[in-house]
């Protein structure tokens, strides 16, 4: 008989609408918590994608004695700002999961205003130079997922001592969570990534390239898979250029871009994607065509590694849906199970919940001091996803080691950005092509709770501190790999970049609309990849309190590039299209938009005819929710919006009624009032740096605060006190570092 999943015999109460707090939800129900949604009987779901976000769950319809009975029996409750707080109750998680948290805005709960109020429209590339509006609502699924990262989190304290807590996360919190590495300043560094650039990719050798039948995404992202590429190309006399000498991720300004394109164009040109895709993919060039969302739900690879699953829907019948967020390898996910009608299950559950108790339950000021204290976690990441996962870790209280070769991670050219992907850690230089160096990581494993990797499947085997030697060595060892295509299967050898999924899954398309394909500047997977990683991890930790034994939790970008779009991956006969954008896509109507005032941009976000019509009256015009944003009406009201100072609009706006909020750019964040309230911007003193300014942490809880942790270590920094707690003495250590075993 299989073992329950990571969070069985947990229970979750939701009570929301939001995309985020409903998302968060499902994240809890996939990894097995039993999560009961009061839902109004009768009601038919607004859109396709509320049947996938409903999926596992049981749905309630309560009057107000029967939300109390379930309130006092549960172990968790998620509440968004449609619903009140719940009592005091001392053994209770309740996480609110909000748009604004500690802002203080009074603005509504729109992820379009989030967006342009943290900078997320502003830091989008464009032709023009303009901010975008962002089709896909990132804010909100990096919002849920924090949602379900800061339950689990509370959940296991709970279990090893600590009271019930309130968990806080919102969406401006999850935005700057999307721009962690983004959003760091310093002397002379005010965050990086401003307005201009290609949409097409930062970089020449990592960007969309039109092919003979559609686009491709080449990821020739470092000089490895650059003279790969070239190879691949026959142009390896591009290697010579004098223009092209250095690192590819030097190939950023603008006439180096020019030059390149205007070299590879007339090629990729010439062949079919899937063409390309093939002699690529034999090449070691990391690549993905350019699809929808649909494409990626019938794709055929996905299918074959169980990523895209059918469920039949009493509603909607045979549809093809996201797989779990995970794979766990002791205490599997269950299987999809399909939305049932809302309230389809009061009768059962109000006959059920007198029986119901807390799994484990703790005494206030008691337990641990932060929701991961005495967890030690080591760190084998480099680049983004890797790296995202421990930093949400350590900002728990584990202890998280960050191993790097002699030659650190790729990513510390970055410098600011490196900070901002890696504060909370320490750092220990280990030659794990050494038998020296591997005989002192396993002697860390020994004594350690999680290691997250992000290598090549077959790196760690090769290097002979595998899965399976790591579970013999340490049997309550969780070891989170998080991977391009996954540990296993016919994809697991190919290279894995994040617009590679941008691409695959529709995101890039749908941005697009009509135009080309659109990199997103914010690296979705990864960061989603990095905090599903977190949160499945966390889970893997709630199962050993139960099992006493550790496992293998499997995260992939292939994977995470369904999860992270959930209530939008749905396949079936009628499916509805999806929202698609445009070239520098400003918004979807005229009362929904991007318009330039005299020193800025800000967002309208319009949500009723009211509020429409008001807009209209501002500008002088009759204006309806749907008129479209490049006609006559859109004209009218950027001519007058134009005449006024940003300042001078909003108030205008505010007084009639319409909400709206500045398009601030990256430079504006650290300085933004509202921003500095929300309890997710610190400040941090680097060794090298200096006096830094980050953002986080992400998830707040009362009882068990998180916080920003250590800035970014220096390479090889905590060789001393990391090999010392291992009871190596200096001599020791010496002779470690004279064999180049230890760095």
């Amino acid at each position: 008989m299989p073992e329950a999943p990571p969070l069985a015999g947990l229970r979750v109460l939701e009570r929301a609408s939001s995309l985020a707090a409903t998302y968060a939800g499902f994240l809890l129900s996939e990894v097995g918590a039993e999560v009961v949604k009061v839902e109004t009987a009768g009601l038919a779901r607004p859109t396709p994608g509320d049947h996938v976000l409903a999926r596992g769950k049981r749905s309630v319809a309560l009057g107000a004695s029967g939300w109390r009975e379930l309130l006092g029996r549960v172990d968790a409750v998620l509440l968004d700002d449609s619903a009140p707080p719940p009592e005091p109750d001392p053994g209770l998680v309740h996480c609110h999961v909000s748009t604004w948290g500690r802002t203080g805005s009074r603005l509504p709960p729109d992820e379009a205003l989030v967006a342009a109020a943290t900078g997320v429209q502003a830091l989008q590339w464009s032709w023009s130079r303009r901010p975008v509006w962002l089709v896909t609502p990132m804010i909100g699924y990096m919002t849920g997922i924090l949602a379900a990262l800061g339950v689990s989190a509370a959940l296991f304290a709970r279990h090893r001592g600590a009271s019930g807590q309130a968990v806080e996360v919102s969406g401006v919190g999850a935005a700057l969570a999307l721009n962690s590495g983004t959003f760091v300043s310093g002397a002379g560094h005010r965050g990086s990534l401003s307005l201009g650039g290609d949409p097409r990719g930062v970089y020449p050798t990592y960007g969309f390239y039109p092919t003979a039948d559609g686009w491709l995404f080449v990821g020739a992202l470092t000089q490895a898979f650059w003279t790969k590429l070239l190879t691949a190309l026959d142009r390896l006399d591009l290697l010579a250029h004098p223009r092209l000498q250095g690192d590819p991720m030097t190939f950023f300004e603008a006439d180096v871009r020019g030059l390149v394109r205007a070299e590879l164009e007339p090629i990729f040109a010439t062949r079919s994607t899937a063409a390309w895709v093939e002699a690529l993919r034999a090449a070691d060039v990391p690549c993905g065509a350019v699809g929808t969302r649909p494409d990626f739900l019938r794709d055929p690879e996905a299918r074959a590694l169980g990523l895209s699953v059918p469920v039949e829907d009493p509603v909607l019948g045979t549809t093809w849906q996201p797989a779990a967020p995970a794979a766990f390898s002791d205490t599997p996910a269950p299987p999809p199970r399909a939305a049932v009608l809302p309230g389809a299950d009061t009768a059962a559950v109000l006959a059920e919940a007198p029986g119901w108790s807390r799994r484990f339950g703790g005494t206030p000021g008691h337990g641990p001091r932060a929701c991961l204290e005495g967890i030690r976690v080591l760190d084998l990441t480099s680049f983004i996803a890797g790296p995202f996962c421990p930093l949400l870790l350590a900002e728990l209280g584990a202890d998280v080691v960050k191993i790097e070769s002699p030659a650190g991670d790729p990513f510390r050219f970055q410098l600011f950005g490196f900070v901002g992907w890696n504060r909370g850690k320490r750092s220990l230089v280990l030659d794990l092509k050494r038998a020296a160096g591997r005989e002192v990581f396993l002697d860390l494993a020994r004594e350690a709770d999680v290691v997250v990797d992000n290598f090549r499947p077959g790196v760690m085997e090769r290097l002979d501190i595998g899965g399976d030697r790591l579970a013999a060595l340490n049997p309550r060892l969780v070891h989170t790999s998080i991977t391009g295509y996954g540990s296993a299967g016919a994809l697991a050898a190919l290279p894995g970049f994040d617009p590679i999924f941008q691409a695959r899954s529709g995101l890039a398309a749908a941005q697009g609309g009509d135009d080309a394909p659109v990199l997103h500047m914010i690296a979705y997977n990864d960061y989603c990849a990095g905090a599903l990683g977190a949160f499945t991890t966390v889970a893997a930790l709630v199962a050993r309190e139960r099992t006493g034994r550790g496992q293998r939790v499997d995260v992939s970008l292939f994977r995470t590039a369904f999860v992270d779009q959930a209530a939008l991956m749905i396949l079936f006969p009628g499916r509805p299209p999806d929202p698609r954008g445009g070239r520098d896509h400003l918004g979807p109507a005229a009362s929904r938009r991007l318009y330039a005032c005299r020193d800025g941009w800000l967002c309208v976000a319009a949500g009723s005819e009211t509020e429409a019509a008001a807009l209209g009256r501002l500008a002088g015009i009759t204006l309806a929710l749907d008129d479209p944003p490049g006609g006559a009406a859109a004209a009218r009201v950027a001519q007058v919006l134009a005449a006024w100072s940003r300042a001078e609009a909003i108030a205008r706006l505010a007084d009639q009624g319409v909400p709206a909020a500045p398009a601030l750019e990256v430079a504006d964040i650290f300085t933004d009032a509202g921003l500095r309230g929300s309890g997710c911007l610190g400040a941090l003193s680097h060794p090298a740096l200096g006096p830094l300014q980050v953002v986080g942490p992400f998830v707040h809880l009362d009882a068990t605060p998180a916080t920003l942790g250590r800035p970014a270590p220096l390479l090889g920094a905590d060789r001393a006190s990391v090999l010392g707690e291992l009871g190596y003495d200096a001599a020791r250590i010496a002779t470690l570092v004279e064999a180049g075993a230890v760095g």
